[in-house]
């Protein structure tokens, strides 16, 4: 089962677009907070609409050779209670 967020990434042109992501919770390596982008935030380099209270957490995955890094919106806490809903529902069918 595939979890649903919300990353940050650089566009083509150099600013920050949103993306909807499709995680698999197997490949999760590591979540922790990314205090510096509330920064980026703050200095009005993110894209609109986000609230000035937004958190973000850095998300390494296992690749097949490599690990990769994504900036996802919301606390470590939040994406873990996504990702154990997500398993809870697959067990329960």
């Amino acid at each position: 089962m595939l979890v649903k967020l919300i990353s940050i990434e650089r566009a083509v042109s150099g600013s920050y677009v949103l993306k909807e992501v499709l995680i698999n919770p197997k490949h999760i390596l590591l979540v922790t907070e990314a205090a510096s982008w509330r920064k980026r935030l703050a200095e009005g380099v993110l894209p609109e609409g986000l609230h000035a209270e937004t958190s973000f957490s850095r998300l390494v995955l296992a690749d097949s050779n490599y690990n990769r890094e994504m900036v996802i919106i919301g606390t470590p806490a939040e994406i873990e209670n996504k990702v154990a809903f997500t398993a809870k529902r697959l067990l329960r069918g």
